[in-house]
Protein backbone atom coordinates (compact mmCIF):
# COMPACT_ATOMS: atom_id res chain seq x y z
CA UNK A 1 0.00 0.00 0.00
CA UNK A 2 2.86 2.39 0.79
CA UNK A 3 4.31 1.71 -2.63
CA UNK A 4 0.97 2.52 -4.17
CA UNK A 5 0.73 5.83 -2.34
CA UNK A 6 4.24 6.69 -3.49
CA UNK A 7 3.27 5.95 -7.07
CA UNK A 8 0.21 8.18 -6.87
CA UNK A 9 2.26 11.01 -5.44
CA UNK A 10 4.71 10.75 -8.32
CA UNK A 11 2.03 10.71 -10.95
CA UNK A 12 -0.15 13.51 -9.69
CA UNK A 13 2.10 15.80 -7.69
CA UNK A 14 5.19 15.72 -9.87
CA UNK A 15 8.85 15.74 -8.97
CA UNK A 16 11.73 18.17 -9.02
CA UNK A 17 12.65 16.90 -12.48
CA UNK A 18 10.63 17.56 -15.59
CA UNK A 19 9.66 14.10 -16.73
CA UNK A 20 6.59 12.94 -18.60
CA UNK A 21 4.37 12.42 -15.58
CA UNK A 22 3.91 16.20 -15.59
CA UNK A 23 1.05 15.54 -17.98
CA UNK A 24 -0.77 13.74 -15.18
CA UNK A 25 -1.05 16.62 -12.78
CA UNK A 26 -3.31 18.54 -15.10
CA UNK A 27 -5.95 16.92 -12.90
CA UNK A 28 -5.45 15.57 -9.40
CA UNK A 29 -7.76 12.85 -8.04
CA UNK A 30 -9.21 15.13 -5.38
CA UNK A 31 -10.08 17.68 -8.06
CA UNK A 32 -12.27 15.37 -10.11
CA UNK A 33 -15.64 17.05 -9.74
CA UNK A 34 -18.01 17.69 -12.58
CA UNK A 35 -21.69 18.29 -13.17
CA UNK A 36 -23.92 17.62 -16.14
CA UNK A 37 -27.42 18.79 -16.91
CA UNK A 38 -30.05 16.37 -15.61
CA UNK A 39 -31.61 16.02 -19.03
CA UNK A 40 -28.46 14.47 -20.45
CA UNK A 41 -28.77 11.58 -18.00
CA UNK A 42 -32.39 10.77 -18.84
CA UNK A 43 -31.49 7.62 -20.79
CA UNK A 44 -28.49 6.20 -19.02
CA UNK A 45 -26.96 3.11 -20.55
CA UNK A 46 -26.41 -0.01 -18.51
CA UNK A 47 -22.91 -0.13 -16.99
CA UNK A 48 -22.12 -3.25 -19.00
CA UNK A 49 -22.84 -1.44 -22.27
CA UNK A 50 -19.47 0.26 -22.47
CA UNK A 51 -19.94 1.78 -25.91
CA UNK A 52 -23.41 3.20 -25.30
CA UNK A 53 -22.31 5.08 -22.21
CA UNK A 54 -19.64 7.05 -24.10
CA UNK A 55 -22.29 9.69 -24.89
CA UNK A 56 -22.98 10.06 -21.18
CA UNK A 57 -19.42 10.36 -19.95
CA UNK A 58 -18.06 12.79 -22.56
CA UNK A 59 -17.84 16.25 -21.04
CA UNK A 60 -16.63 19.42 -22.77
CA UNK A 61 -14.91 21.63 -20.21
CA UNK A 62 -12.92 24.82 -19.89
CA UNK A 63 -9.64 24.87 -17.96
CA UNK A 64 -9.84 24.46 -14.18
CA UNK A 65 -10.19 27.82 -12.45
CA UNK A 66 -10.85 26.61 -8.91
CA UNK A 67 -10.03 23.00 -7.94
CA UNK A 68 -12.74 23.13 -5.26
CA UNK A 69 -15.50 23.77 -7.77
CA UNK A 70 -17.15 21.30 -10.12
CA UNK A 71 -16.27 21.43 -13.78
CA UNK A 72 -19.50 22.02 -15.67
CA UNK A 73 -20.04 20.02 -18.84
CA UNK A 74 -20.94 22.36 -21.67
CA UNK A 75 -23.99 21.87 -23.90
CA UNK A 76 -23.36 19.53 -26.79
CA UNK A 77 -20.91 17.34 -24.87
CA UNK A 78 -22.56 14.20 -26.23
CA UNK A 79 -21.64 15.27 -29.79
CA UNK A 80 -18.03 14.42 -28.96
CA UNK A 81 -18.87 10.74 -28.48
CA UNK A 82 -19.05 9.54 -32.13
CA UNK A 83 -15.33 10.16 -32.71
CA UNK A 84 -14.49 8.14 -29.61
CA UNK A 85 -17.00 5.44 -30.60
CA UNK A 86 -15.16 4.97 -33.91
CA UNK A 87 -11.97 4.29 -32.01
CA UNK A 88 -13.80 2.03 -29.53
CA UNK A 89 -15.06 -0.14 -32.39
CA UNK A 90 -11.55 -1.11 -33.51
CA UNK A 91 -10.01 -1.63 -30.07
CA UNK A 92 -9.27 -5.12 -28.73
CA UNK A 93 -12.02 -6.26 -26.31
CA UNK A 94 -9.75 -5.98 -23.27
CA UNK A 95 -9.16 -2.31 -24.03
CA UNK A 96 -12.84 -1.71 -24.76
CA UNK A 97 -13.68 -2.98 -21.29
CA UNK A 98 -11.66 -0.17 -19.72
CA UNK A 99 -14.46 2.24 -20.64
CA UNK A 100 -16.99 0.29 -18.53
CA UNK A 101 -15.67 1.73 -15.27
CA UNK A 102 -14.74 5.15 -16.62
CA UNK A 103 -16.47 8.02 -14.87
CA UNK A 104 -15.79 10.85 -17.30
CA UNK A 105 -13.93 11.74 -20.47
CA UNK A 106 -13.10 15.42 -20.32
CA UNK A 107 -12.91 17.10 -23.71
CA UNK A 108 -10.56 19.95 -22.91
CA UNK A 109 -11.18 23.26 -24.69
CA UNK A 110 -7.70 24.44 -23.74
CA UNK A 111 -4.79 22.26 -22.62
CA UNK A 112 -1.07 22.06 -23.37
CA UNK A 113 -1.00 18.25 -23.49
CA UNK A 114 -2.60 15.87 -25.94
CA UNK A 115 -4.38 13.83 -23.27
CA UNK A 116 -4.17 12.47 -19.73
CA UNK A 117 -5.72 9.67 -17.68
CA UNK A 118 -5.86 8.35 -14.16
CA UNK A 119 -7.64 6.39 -11.46
CA UNK A 120 -10.02 8.24 -9.16
CA UNK A 121 -9.72 6.34 -5.90
CA UNK A 122 -8.59 3.13 -4.20
CA UNK A 123 -10.69 0.94 -1.96
CA UNK A 124 -9.61 -0.70 1.30
CA UNK A 125 -8.09 -3.58 -0.67
CA UNK A 126 -6.04 -1.19 -2.81
CA UNK A 127 -8.22 -1.91 -5.84
CA UNK A 128 -8.85 0.91 -8.31
CA UNK A 129 -12.24 2.63 -8.27
CA UNK A 130 -13.33 4.74 -11.19
CA UNK A 131 -11.14 6.24 -13.87
CA UNK A 132 -11.04 9.32 -16.05
CA UNK A 133 -9.53 10.54 -19.25
CA UNK A 134 -8.98 13.97 -20.72
CA UNK A 135 -8.43 14.69 -24.43
CA UNK A 136 -7.55 17.87 -26.28
CA UNK A 137 -10.74 18.94 -28.06
CA UNK A 138 -9.04 19.50 -31.41
CA UNK A 139 -8.08 15.83 -31.59
CA UNK A 140 -11.71 14.82 -31.20
CA UNK A 141 -13.21 17.36 -33.59
CA UNK A 142 -10.58 17.31 -36.33
CA UNK A 143 -9.37 14.24 -38.21
CA UNK A 144 -5.70 14.99 -37.58
CA UNK A 145 -3.34 12.33 -38.88
CA UNK A 146 -0.85 10.72 -36.52
CA UNK A 147 2.14 12.02 -38.49
CA UNK A 148 1.12 15.63 -37.83
CA UNK A 149 0.23 15.23 -34.16
CA UNK A 150 2.90 12.83 -32.93
CA UNK A 151 5.55 14.42 -35.12
CA UNK A 152 4.75 17.80 -33.59
CA UNK A 153 5.08 16.28 -30.13
CA UNK A 154 8.39 14.60 -31.04
CA UNK A 155 9.83 17.97 -31.99
CA UNK A 156 8.93 19.39 -28.58
CA UNK A 157 11.71 17.26 -27.07
CA UNK A 158 14.21 19.41 -28.97
CA UNK A 159 12.81 22.72 -27.79
CA UNK A 160 10.92 23.44 -31.00
CA UNK A 161 7.69 25.38 -30.50
CA UNK A 162 5.58 25.17 -33.62
CA UNK A 163 1.85 25.84 -33.92
CA UNK A 164 -0.24 22.69 -33.44
CA UNK A 165 0.31 20.38 -35.32
CA UNK A 166 3.12 21.56 -37.56
CA UNK A 167 6.52 20.01 -38.33
CA UNK A 168 9.37 22.51 -38.45
CA UNK A 169 11.99 21.72 -41.10
CA UNK A 170 14.91 21.83 -38.65
CA UNK A 171 13.47 19.09 -36.41
CA UNK A 172 13.09 15.33 -36.81
CA UNK A 173 10.49 14.24 -39.34
CA UNK A 174 7.97 11.63 -38.25
CA UNK A 175 5.95 9.40 -40.57
CA UNK A 176 3.19 7.24 -39.08
CA UNK A 177 0.55 5.04 -40.67
CA UNK A 178 -2.12 3.77 -38.27
CA UNK A 179 -4.29 0.69 -38.76
CA UNK A 180 -7.31 1.30 -41.02
CA UNK A 181 -6.00 4.84 -41.65
CA UNK A 182 -7.42 6.05 -38.36
CA UNK A 183 -6.58 9.46 -36.95
CA UNK A 184 -4.11 10.43 -34.24
CA UNK A 185 -6.95 10.04 -31.75
CA UNK A 186 -6.58 6.25 -32.11
CA UNK A 187 -2.98 6.30 -30.90
CA UNK A 188 -3.70 8.81 -28.13
CA UNK A 189 -6.65 6.88 -26.68
CA UNK A 190 -4.79 3.54 -26.66
CA UNK A 191 -1.89 5.24 -24.88
CA UNK A 192 -4.19 6.65 -22.17
CA UNK A 193 -5.99 3.34 -21.70
CA UNK A 194 -2.53 1.88 -21.19
CA UNK A 195 -2.04 4.18 -18.21
CA UNK A 196 -5.33 3.11 -16.63
CA UNK A 197 -4.53 -0.59 -17.10
CA UNK A 198 -1.06 0.02 -15.69
CA UNK A 199 -2.48 1.66 -12.53
CA UNK A 200 -5.25 -0.89 -12.03
CA UNK A 201 -2.93 -3.89 -12.48
CA UNK A 202 0.25 -2.38 -11.02
CA UNK A 203 2.31 -3.18 -14.08
CA UNK A 204 4.77 -0.62 -12.76
CA UNK A 205 5.26 -1.66 -9.17
CA UNK A 206 7.76 -0.90 -6.45
CA UNK A 207 8.39 -2.98 -3.36
CA UNK A 208 11.11 -3.89 -0.88
CA UNK A 209 12.55 -7.41 -1.14
CA UNK A 210 11.22 -9.73 1.61
CA UNK A 211 12.91 -9.12 4.95
CA UNK A 212 14.61 -5.93 3.83
CA UNK A 213 14.04 -2.30 4.71
CA UNK A 214 14.41 0.14 1.83
CA UNK A 215 12.84 3.10 0.16
CA UNK A 216 10.11 2.68 -2.41
CA UNK A 217 12.35 3.19 -5.42
CA UNK A 218 13.04 -0.54 -5.89
CA UNK A 219 11.15 -2.12 -8.83
CA UNK A 220 9.21 -5.20 -7.79
CA UNK A 221 10.46 -8.44 -9.36
CA UNK A 222 8.59 -9.40 -12.53
CA UNK A 223 7.13 -5.88 -12.85
CA UNK A 224 7.31 -3.87 -16.05
CA UNK A 225 9.59 -1.44 -14.25
CA UNK A 226 12.15 -4.14 -13.56
CA UNK A 227 12.76 -4.64 -17.28
CA UNK A 228 14.41 -1.28 -17.91
CA UNK A 229 14.35 0.92 -14.80
CA UNK A 230 16.61 1.12 -11.77
CA UNK A 231 14.27 3.59 -10.02
CA UNK A 232 11.14 5.50 -11.10
CA UNK A 233 13.44 8.32 -12.19
CA UNK A 234 16.40 6.51 -13.74
CA UNK A 235 16.85 3.73 -16.31
CA UNK A 236 19.09 0.75 -15.68
CA UNK A 237 22.73 1.31 -16.55
CA UNK A 238 22.43 -0.72 -19.77
CA UNK A 239 19.53 1.52 -20.87
CA UNK A 240 20.96 4.84 -19.72
CA UNK A 241 22.62 7.00 -22.38
CA UNK A 242 24.48 10.34 -22.12
CA UNK A 243 21.73 12.60 -23.46
CA UNK A 244 18.96 10.96 -21.43
CA UNK A 245 19.37 13.53 -18.65
CA UNK A 246 18.26 16.29 -21.05
CA UNK A 247 15.16 14.47 -22.28
CA UNK A 248 12.12 16.57 -21.40
CA UNK A 249 8.79 17.51 -22.98
CA UNK A 250 7.00 19.81 -20.48
CA UNK A 251 8.08 22.71 -18.22
CA UNK A 252 11.73 22.00 -18.91
CA UNK A 253 14.64 23.51 -17.03
CA UNK A 254 17.07 21.84 -19.44
CA UNK A 255 16.30 20.33 -22.80
CA UNK A 256 17.80 18.77 -25.89
CA UNK A 257 18.72 21.05 -28.77
CA UNK A 258 18.37 20.51 -32.49
CA UNK A 259 22.17 20.34 -32.68
CA UNK A 260 22.02 17.21 -30.47
CA UNK A 261 19.33 15.49 -32.53
CA UNK A 262 21.59 13.10 -34.47
CA UNK A 263 23.50 12.04 -31.36
CA UNK A 264 20.29 11.60 -29.40
CA UNK A 265 18.71 9.14 -31.83
CA UNK A 266 21.99 7.22 -32.22
CA UNK A 267 22.06 6.83 -28.43
CA UNK A 268 18.37 5.97 -28.09
CA UNK A 269 18.32 3.33 -30.83
CA UNK A 270 20.22 0.54 -28.97
CA UNK A 271 17.97 0.86 -25.90
CA UNK A 272 14.69 -1.01 -25.46
CA UNK A 273 12.66 2.21 -25.25
CA UNK A 274 10.38 2.07 -28.26
CA UNK A 275 9.90 5.84 -28.63
CA UNK A 276 11.48 9.03 -27.36
CA UNK A 277 8.53 9.52 -25.01
CA UNK A 278 8.87 5.98 -23.66
CA UNK A 279 12.30 6.85 -22.29
CA UNK A 280 11.12 9.55 -19.90
CA UNK A 281 9.51 7.34 -17.19
CA UNK A 282 8.37 3.77 -16.49
CA UNK A 283 4.73 4.83 -16.92
CA UNK A 284 5.24 6.33 -20.37
CA UNK A 285 7.44 3.35 -21.25
CA UNK A 286 4.51 1.04 -20.47
CA UNK A 287 1.85 3.14 -22.22
CA UNK A 288 3.92 3.61 -25.38
CA UNK A 289 4.85 -0.08 -25.48
CA UNK A 290 1.25 -1.20 -25.02
CA UNK A 291 0.23 1.15 -27.84
CA UNK A 292 2.89 -0.27 -30.14
CA UNK A 293 1.86 -3.81 -29.25
CA UNK A 294 -1.76 -3.06 -30.14
CA UNK A 295 -0.93 -1.19 -33.35
CA UNK A 296 1.63 -3.75 -34.50
CA UNK A 297 -1.06 -6.42 -34.73
CA UNK A 298 -2.00 -4.73 -38.00
CA UNK A 299 0.18 -5.18 -41.09
CA UNK A 300 -0.37 -1.60 -42.25
CA UNK A 301 1.08 0.03 -39.11
CA UNK A 302 4.23 2.07 -39.73
CA UNK A 303 6.23 4.43 -37.52
CA UNK A 304 9.42 6.03 -38.78
CA UNK A 305 11.59 8.96 -37.72
CA UNK A 306 13.88 10.68 -40.19
CA UNK A 307 16.77 13.01 -39.40
CA UNK A 308 19.03 14.65 -42.01
CA UNK A 309 21.53 11.79 -41.72
CA UNK A 310 19.57 8.72 -40.63
CA UNK A 311 16.22 6.92 -40.68
CA UNK A 312 14.75 4.92 -37.78
CA UNK A 313 12.02 2.30 -38.24
CA UNK A 314 10.31 1.98 -34.86
CA UNK A 315 7.91 -0.74 -36.01
CA UNK A 316 10.92 -2.90 -36.91
CA UNK A 317 12.49 -2.04 -33.56
CA UNK A 318 9.37 -3.23 -31.74
CA UNK A 319 9.39 -6.47 -33.71
CA UNK A 320 12.87 -7.14 -32.32
CA UNK A 321 12.18 -6.23 -28.67
CA UNK A 322 11.66 -9.83 -27.63
CA UNK A 323 11.49 -9.54 -23.83
CA UNK A 324 9.19 -6.53 -23.80
CA UNK A 325 6.95 -7.99 -26.50
CA UNK A 326 6.59 -11.23 -24.54
CA UNK A 327 5.93 -9.37 -21.28
CA UNK A 328 3.24 -7.24 -22.93
CA UNK A 329 1.59 -10.23 -24.58
CA UNK A 330 1.53 -12.08 -21.27
CA UNK A 331 0.06 -8.99 -19.60
CA UNK A 332 -2.78 -8.73 -22.11
CA UNK A 333 -3.44 -12.46 -21.78
CA UNK A 334 -4.03 -12.07 -18.03
CA UNK A 335 -7.38 -11.81 -16.36
CA UNK A 336 -6.94 -8.06 -16.15
CA UNK A 337 -8.31 -5.86 -13.41
CA UNK A 338 -10.30 -2.75 -14.25
CA UNK A 339 -11.33 0.19 -12.10
CA UNK A 340 -14.76 -0.57 -10.71
CA UNK A 341 -17.49 1.98 -11.51
CA UNK A 342 -18.10 4.59 -8.85
CA UNK A 343 -21.60 4.54 -7.40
Amino acid sequence: MKALIYLISLLFVGTSQAHAWEAFYVLKPGELRFSKAVATFSQQAAPADCRARLKEITCIVNPIQDPKESRTCQPGSETMAPAIERIYDVLPPKLQQTFCGMTVIFIENDTDVLAYAGVMAWDSNSEAKGSFMGIRRALVEQNYDATSVLGWKEQKAFGLKAPPFVHLPEGPRTSIVLPASLSALHYVIVHELGHILDFANRANNFACPPGETCNLNVPAPESWTALSWETPEKPKSNQLFPLWSKLCFYDCKEQLSVAEMEDFYRQLTPTDFITTYAAVSPWEDFAESLTFHVMAQHADFEYQIQTPFASYDLKKKWDNLGIKKIWMQDFLNRDLKYPTPLK
